[in-house]
């Protein structure tokens, strides 16, 4: 202490000042390094031997040491990809309306007796070819027209025929649409049989099977490439005896002794055959008309040719209430029955699926050309084949093909 007195006291107070100075500095580097042992601050610490292997000290911050994961053996969570986004599958084509519109049949296709104000044929309310605004009836003419066709409406269908008459109708369907433009197609609804089986004595099947084969042939040949046929079967005379037994009316009126021919045995009682062997006569029929369907389909579907389609669940009388029978003579659908068959063979159709414009039916032409096959009279009882077979009358489920 001595010295540092003797050295100060030969130097000016300036030198003193900055000896000061210089011995604050030392002191406060020698406070901070202790401060650092002690506090652990601004050093890297040794690993303890119990501390987890997996955490190391780092640097300082100032919220704390950070901790340094070590390596591990599990991967690192990975986020998840997006699904990829499901197409939206596009929406099915219909193909192009018809140029023809032709109908194969009989009274049902001819809406015969739909009331006691309109006996006998009345096709503006057919189901098939029917035109008249405002009859509850949206035919398959109208809703063709709703969708912006224009097609040639050819009525071939003829009251009271039997399947022997459809060669002749085929023949007038297809020499009508030898007019057609090239690239135009036919549609052609064929519904014949009715009379076959209510008429005594019934259409040996035989015969029956070889008089469609024989139509089918002149459609086959002469209708133009992409055209269809809606293949219709005989209604469910079952579920019309039921309902016809049902209500009083119906009842006594085909009681009567006049009436006692009608359909008969389904309807009336007076036939040489039982309920058994017209049944019978049925099923043969309606694997005629089935079979005749699969053909054009193996045929002619595959090429483009002609296609036929069928769907016996939603073509059926089997939904049919009373109020669908006309009550001149309760075999023959009423207004609403002609129009609950126009609904069933559009949904069985290809274009079922298209959307109809919102009050369409309404506004459907008052009336249409309409070429029709030369009339032809006779006293045999105008049924016309619907098409239609439920699970109910099936003896053996066959299933059938619709193709579009």
């Amino acid at each position: 202490m001595g010295g540092l007195k003797s050295w100060l006291a030969g130097r000016p107070p300036r030198a003193f000042a900055l000896a000061l100075l210089a011995l604050a500095a030392a002191l406060a580097v020698v406070v901070g390094l202790e401060a650092g042992l002690v506090g652990g601050h601004g050093v890297t610490a040794a690993a303890s031997p119990d501390a987890p292997p997996s955490t190391t000290a780092a640097a300082s911050s100032p919220g704390g040491p950070l901790v340094t994961p070590m390596p591990s053996d599990t991967p690192a969570p990975t986020a998840s990809p997006a699904p990829a986004p499901t197409p939206t599958p596009a929406a099915p084509t219909a193909p192009p309306l018809p140029a023809l519109l032709g109908a194969i049949g009989d009274s049902y296709s001819q809406a015969y007796s739909v009331s006691p104000a309109y006996l006998r044929d009345h096709t503006q309310f057919s189901w098939v070819i029917g035109t008249a605004k405002g009859d509850g009836v949206y035919s398959l003419a109208e809703r063709f027209i709703a969708l912006g066709g224009s097609p040639k409406l050819v009525d071939a269908a003829t009251s009271g025929r039997k399947m022997n008459d459809a060669p002749r109708q085929a023949a007038a369907v297809v020499a009508a649409a030898g007019k057609l433009s090239p690239g135009q197609t036919a549609y052609v609804t064929f519904e014949l049989g009715t009379n076959d089986l209510c008429d005594d004595p019934k259409t040996d099947p035989a015969s029956f099977e070889s008089d469609l084969h024989s139509a089918i042939s002149i459609l086959r040949a002469g209708l133009p490439a992409g055209s269809r046929i809606l293949m219709l079967s005989v209604p469910d005379f079952s579920h019309l005896r039921d309902i016809t037994q049902a209500n009083p009316k119906a009842k006594a009126y085909l009681a009567l002794p006049r009436n006692s021919n009608a359909c008969a045995p389904f309807l009336g009682d007076n036939s040489p055959s039982t309920l058994a062997e017209a049944e019978t006569y049925l099923r043969q029929y309606e694997a005629s008309l089935a079979q005749a369907c699969d053909d054009i389909s193996a045929a002619g579907s595959t090429s483009g040719k002609l296609y036929c389609t069928s769907n016996e669940s939603l073509l059926s009388v089997g939904d049919f209430i009373i109020a669908d029978l006309s009550t001149v003579d309760y075999l023959h659908p009423s207004l609403s029955g002609q129009n609950r068959l126009a609904d069933a063979a559009w949904a069985a159709g290809v274009w079922g699926s298209v959307p109809l414009p919102p009050g369409a039916a309404a506004l459907a032409p008052a009336g249409g050309a309409i070429a029709a096959a030369p009339s032809i009279t006779g006293s045999a009882m105008a049924f016309g084949l619907i098409g239609f077979r439920t699970a109910r009358r099936l003896r053996v489920a066959r299933p059938r093909r619709v193709l579009s």
